[in-house]
């Protein structure tokens, strides 16, 4: 039977463990694992109310106690980590700080999803099997974005599958997309409503964020050297999303679909975010897109490239 901690204690323990909280859920705290050393997405979970850790990177595996966890992390004996845990926990007084502090900084919860379903559908499509990896090279992304961004396949749904993160990097589903027509899929209660796509990396570039439509498109940017877009993975952006792009970008580059869906959601995103620097990505000023292209998926990259370097500002576009 283990041991009950206060979220407080709990957080008081890890962080003179020097294990590093990027999130939590409900019932967890969610790290960069102490032992594998992630630095990208958290994939280590400890439970707030049973004291028990497990990371769920499968190359990994380390799981156990909170007293476990002491032991290891500071090479103490029993003794030792029971004295260092009793040492680290706070008063009633830091406990009512550290509440507050939850409340002020309260974040959208989300369930995360295991990695070892990603990883098995990622190795599938890299093996080349079932013609996953030849449509998405047909769809011009390359090997080297299959990686990077962990694309998968499952082939009973027949989808390719892209991991889907929230802002702090939590695994939280993924994207299914048809190899033959255009049917998509995602995990179920996919929150696609609290997170866009690829933002826990692309806030990481500095203060300007690329808003494109779809995942496809976004990578695609990702391939011609512009790390810094996000997907809104439809026509429609929620407030929460809203609030995301205004606490992450000083500078937004609209780069939605060439239609008129997307320049309605390209005109919602201005009209929420008026301190912003909005931008709107062009080709020059006779088009918008070359050859009548929809979407961020039809140009090359040289195209995609001179469409952001050629953005006008939001009251140039009001103009036309």
């Amino acid at each position: 039977m283990t041991d009950a901690y206060t979220k407080a204690d709990l957080r008081s323990i890890l962080r003179s463990c020097n294990v590093e909280v990027v999130s939590h859920t409900g019932t967890d705290f969610l790290c960069l694992c102490p032992f594998h050393h992630n630095t990208d997405s958290p994939a280590f979970a400890v439970s707030h109310s049973k004291g028990l850790y497990v990371c769920y990177n499968q190359n990994c595996n380390a799981s156990g106690t909170i007293l476990d966890l002491v032991k290891q992390l500071t090479s103490r004996n029993d003794f030792e980590a029971l004295r260092f845990i009793s040492a680290n926990k706070i008063t009633d007084e830091e406990a009512f700080e550290e509440g507050l502090k939850d409340l002020l900084n309260d974040k959208p919860d989300f369930t995360v999803f295991p990695t070892q379903t990603v990883e098995g559908a990622h190795m599938l499509l890299m093996s080349g099997a079932h013609g996953a990896k030849d449509y998405l090279l047909s769809r011009n992304i390359n090997e080297e974005a299959m990686e990077y961004f962990q694309i998968g396949f499952s082939s009973i749904q027949q989808m390719t599958m892209v991991p889907l993160h929230s802002p702090d990097g939590i695994l939280v589903g993924v994207i299914g997309r048809s190899i033959q027509g255009k049917a998509f899929k995602n995990s179920p209660n996919l929150p696609r409503n609290k997170t866009l796509f690829n933002l826990h990396r692309a806030k990481r570039q500095g203060g300007t964020i690329i808003v494109v439509e779809s995942s496809f498109d976004a990578i695609r940017l990702w391939q011609a050297g512009f790390p810094n877009a996000v997907a809104t993975l439809g026509g429609s952006i929620s407030d929460i999303n809203i609030q995301n792009l205004n606490k992450y970008a000083s500078t937004i580059i609209i780069m939605t679909d060439n239609d008129a869906a997307g320049k309605a959601l390209g005109n919602t995103i201005a009209t929420k975010l008026k301190n912003k620097n909005i931008l709107w990505a062009r080709y020059d000023h006779n088009m918008v897109y070359p050859h009548l292209a929809k979407d961020a998926g039809d140009m090359t990259d040289e195209e995609i490239k001179q469409c952001i370097k050629n953005a006008i500002s939001h009251f140039e576009y009001a103009l036309m």
